[in-house]
């Protein structure tokens, strides 16, 4: 007669290795031999690996209608919910490098308005900024803004429910730079991510304990500065300003609790939006960053050719060789955009000297 197998439960260890199947055995030992080599890999890693570049790929491209109207109240629409990562919703957060994929470049028109006067002003800028996206991997995003019900304020109100829609559309997006249709890109190979947007290039870049300038006053200085000191972890908007004020043809906005905020505020109707302010949505923001140091500590100013070069004024604004962009604002006030759109369009890119900074006013 067979002896029964004594109980797993009153066995050692050792007892009940006797006992098991070899097979189970060996299964045994090979997963905590996996366990321990995975552990000791990614012990290593630092925990950026994890934390940065969380998203994934988008499974589809991401199609828009840029013939479907909004209507009703615009913020009644369901982009002005769009996510925020854990990693900047609050003082926990953090900056980094974003991959060129995670860069949208928006163009925000309808083609209409002073820029009207350069012949197919839209299609060719559109197209120009296709082939800088693909050369470095950015999104080119066009975004209608006919189709936003803004009430009877200032058609360039529009502008703001446009980059709320971008971060809608691309839910990896990091950053959105919202530039306007009258600017040309002069430097196809500049790099934003590493030239603008990486914590490096702010950190180097931004000005600091600077005069924020409101031509509105005219004589009398705010008396408001820029910080002197700030936490690049909270530096959301980045943007230029002329010698008037800030100028939002060309500004940057990251993805945050903060910048959501800022768009909810900039549109306030009562206060801001509805409104007869000269300067529309930059206006807003300068009453915003002048009233708030909260809003100061966000928004970072570059000078001003760093991104937002005009088609004329001296060193500090004016167009120099080498730079991203030239925008042509004010240039109907002369009568010049046609002219001097040509001009420029006609030397996008080029490598030879041109408009040095030696002055050329």
């Amino acid at each position: 007669m067979l002896r029964s197998l004594p109980s797993l439960g009153n066995m050692n260890f050792a007892q009940a290795l006797q006992v098991l199947p070899r097979r189970t055995i060996i299964v045994a030992v090979s997963l905590v031999t996996i366990f321990v080599v995975l552990f000791n890999f990614y012990g290593d890693v630092p925990v950026e690996y994890y934390r940065n570049y969380g998203p994934g790929e988008t499974i589809a491209p991401v199609t828009t209608n840029n013939d479907k109207p909004q209507p009703g109240y615009f913020k009644a629409q369901p982009e002005w919910d769009w996510s925020v990562p854990k990693h900047a919703q609050s003082m926990s957060g953090y900056a980094r490098t974003p991959k060129n994929r995670d860069i949208v470049v928006l163009t925000a028109s309808d083609g209409g308005g002073h820029n009207s006067a350069i012949p197919n002003v839209l299609e060719r800028v559109l197209d120009d900024r296709e082939k800088y996206c693909a050369k470095h991997g950015y999104t080119n995003l066009w975004l209608n803004t006919s189709r936003y019900d803004i009430g009877e304020a200032h058609r360039t109100w529009s502008k703001i429910p446009a980059v709320s829609e971008a971060f809608y559309l691309y839910p990896n997006a990091e950053w959105v730079w919202l530039i306007d249709t009258d600017i040309i890109m002069m430097t196809p190979d500049y790099d934003l991510a590493k030239e603008i947007l990486s914590p490096a290039a702010v950190t180097r870049g931004l000005m600091r304990d600077t005069p924020i300038l409101d031509g509105q006053l005219k004589k009398n200085p705010t008396n408001i500065n820029t910080p002197k000191d700030f936490r690049v972890e909270e530096i959301d908007i980045l943007i230029t300003q002329d010698h008037q004020s800030v100028n939002t043809g060309s500004t940057f906005f990251r993805r945050s609790a903060f910048t959501r905020w800022l768009l909810e505020m900039m549109t306030d109707y009562t206060m801001l939006m509805g409104q007869e302010h000269t300067g529309a949505e930059q206006d807003a923001l300068k009453h915003l960053m002048l009233e708030h140091k909260l809003v100061r500590d966000h928004v970072g100013i570059y000078p001003q050719r760093k991104f937002n070069a005009y088609v004329q004024g001296g060193d500090n604004m004016g167009y120099r060789d080498g730079d991203l962009l030239v925008h042509f604002a004010g240039c109907w006030v002369g009568g010049k955009c046609q002219e001097w759109f040509e001009e420029y369009w006609g030397k996008k890119g080029h490598k030879d000297v041109w408009k040095p900074e030696t002055g050329n006013p």
